[in-house]
């Protein structure tokens, strides 16, 4: 039988839905999906009130299998991605680092040169009063100022003065010769990290393409079931879109309550967090909203890291993440939360929505997970501990500002672990109510609202940026 015309306006709906994309090969061993219905099938299906109903069940199943395999290859894309981000993290740590020791390297040279000629003028005065020419030779002789303190520290008649100012160039010497050591040293960490950033760089993208390759047939596929859904139920594509997502939204709110609310002292790592995102073993339950079309190909960033041009690192934390143990009760009073600033950061994300994701990005045209909630809380003036996911948990965990999920409000940052603890965080998100939040998905689908996906794998604890401490 002939198949129904499909319109233009049925595939951009559609786009939208798929949010995350499929990639089974990516993201490993899963349940195939429910044998699709053939659009034979379904038009012999609308004569039967019975038979159609049987249909749609069997077409809301497929459709909810392809949603939680390309939400697995999001996993994969999105546990690269912030390897990459602790990576270029600690390469912009390691900069830093050196630019502050090359700094303080400059002031000691200087105060010592300053030191060295007081110490000249000293040998000038010994010669005036009995030093004779082995003054003079001291000052023709010495290859540099650490000959001449050395030649002048052999002599035996200094005075009291004359010492203290010896003293004072000796010790501003070491502090040079110090410093160019920790120099030398830097610079070879910062090469370590530059090469760590650019492998992990590497590797994101690459499974970025790998899961993209497949996207245009999840998509294809999941067009023709909701194309499929709108004829037999005389609706249209967009409308089942939103009721899928809606229902998606209900049934994320139901699995996080029937979740345990009893929890844990929340796992903080230390202030330099591994890369290791661990093992994924959660179920997914996700789906993006249907009201925002698919971006196009992400655009250079504003400010590319040195490295990377393509891909700018993210920022360093403005307070990096103790090595100090959580505490016991990270957030005893459940700190409440600023309406206008939780609402702000919501808006502020929301207008985000359809651009881009990148690598790296924190706006104002491209963004990633951590970038995207970073900038969100930063035009609230709240800041949130740097540009990665485990560096943000970790911040909010050292100032008393974690929440219960069970507790969770609109605003709130919900973190997603492949281990349930901080050190396997590989992606964060603002919950804005209703099962719903905003996200910068990954590479081909950049900024979304959807429903929450694959429940299981949220830490149980939510960070409360503008509540009161």
């Amino acid at each position: 039988m002939k198949k129904p015309a499909r319109s233009l306006a049925c595939g951009i709906a559609t786009v939208s839905l798929l949010g995350i994309g499929l990639s089974v090969t990516i993201a490993g061993p899963a349940e195939a999906a429910p044998k699709a219905p053939s659009w034979a099938d379904v038009q012999a299906a609308k004569a039967d009130q019975a038979e159609t109903q049987q249909t749609v069940d069997e077409l809301a199943s497929r459709l909810s299998s392809l949603q939680d395999s390309a939400d697995q290859a999001g996993i994969v894309v999105q546990q690269a991605g912030q390897t990459y981000a602790l990576a270029a993290s600690e390469q912009q740590e390691a900069q830093s680092t050196l630019d502050d020791l090359s700094a303080q390297a400059k002031r000691a040279k200087t105060k010592a040169d300053d030191s060295a000629s007081q110490v000249a003028a000293l040998v000038v005065e010994l010669s005036r009063t009995g030093g004779g020419d082995l003054s003079t030779s001291m000052l023709v002789d010495a290859s540099d100022a650490k000959d001449l303190l050395y030649q002048v520290g052999t002599m035996s008649h200094l005075s009291e003065r004359s010492a203290t100012v010896l003293a004072q160039a000796k010790a501003d010497q070491r502090t040079v010769d110090s410093l160019a050591a920790q120099k030398s040293q830097a610079t070879k960490a910062l090469a370590k990290a530059t090469d760590a950033t650019k492998s992990a760089l590497d590797a994101a993208n690459d499974t970025a393409a790998s899961a993209n390759a497949k996207l245009d047939e999840a998509q294809s596929q999941q067009n023709e079931v909701l194309e499929q859904l709108a004829f037999l139920k005389g609706t249209t594509v967009a409308t089942e879109s939103a009721y899928y997502t809606e229902q998606r939204a209900k049934q994320a709110e139901a699995q996080l309550a029937s979740q345990t609310t009893t929890t844990t002292t929340p796992s903080k790592s230390a202030a330099k967090p591994s890369s290791n995102t661990g093992t994924n073993t959660g179920s997914n339950t996700g789906a993006t909203n249907p009201g925002t079309s698919n971006p196009a190909t992400p655009s250079r960033p504003s400010n590319p890291a040195p490295s990377q041009p393509n891909n700018p690192a993210p920022s360093k934390p403005s307070n990096p993440a103790p090595s100090t143990p959580a505490p016991s009760n990270p957030a005893p009073s459940n700190p409440a939360p600023s309406p206008s600033k939780a609402a702000g950061a919501i808006a502020y994300a929301r207008g985000q929505l359809g651009k881009p994701y990148v690598l790296g990005g924190a706006g104002p045209n491209t963004w990633d997970c951590s970038g995207l909630v970073m900038m969100a809380y930063n035009s609230q003036g709240i800041t949130t501990g740097g540009h990665n996911v485990v560096w943000q948990y970790n911040h909010f965990a050292s100032i008393g500002r974690l929440v219960p999920l069970s507790q969770r409000q609109p605003g709130d940052i919900l973190f997603y672990s492949s281990n349930g603890t901080a050190s396997g965080g590989y992606h964060d998100s603002i919950y804005t109510g209703g099962g719903m939040m905003v996200e910068a998905a990954r590479p081909g689908v950049g900024v979304v609202e959807r429903a929450i996906w694959t429940p299981s794998q949220l830490l149980p604890y939510v960070a409360r940026p503008s509540g009161s401490l």
